[in-house]
């Protein structure tokens, strides 16, 4: 399914192009390519904003994104339902490098 975010609030770049689910960004296939997901975002940095979590019912997967101002994604978002475009890279935590996705583009959508 292609989706746009016409009359949604976005941030940074478009987000248009077909879905992939969170398990298939976790396959090491996808280390490097741009790729758009959904769900809904579990947790955000209280911070800035400049990271989130997505989740889509089977997977969680960390989400960074700063805008050309330095500014992320609203603090409050907790809960809503998002569509984001990035890039799928390594992040090491420990012993494990895990998937992550830098963000070119983020888009809240309706329920």
């Amino acid at each position: 399914m292609v989706v746009g975010c016409a009359d949604q609030t976005s941030f940074g770049g478009d987000v248009d192009g077909p879905t992939v689910t969170l398990s298939e960004v976790f396959e090491r296939r996808s280390l490097g390519k741009t790729v758009v997901i959904e769900g809904r975002i579990h947790d955000v940095c209280r911070d800035e904003g400049c990271w989130f979590i997505v989740s889509d019912r089977s997977r969680e997967l960390t989400v960074r994104y700063v805008d050309e101002n330095g500014l992320g994604i609203p603090v409050i978002s907790q809960g809503s339902r998002v569509r984001v475009k990035g890039r799928v890279r390594d992040t090491i935590i420990g012993r494990s490098r895990i998937p992550e996705l830098r963000a070119t583009g983020v888009c809240f959508t309706a329920e």
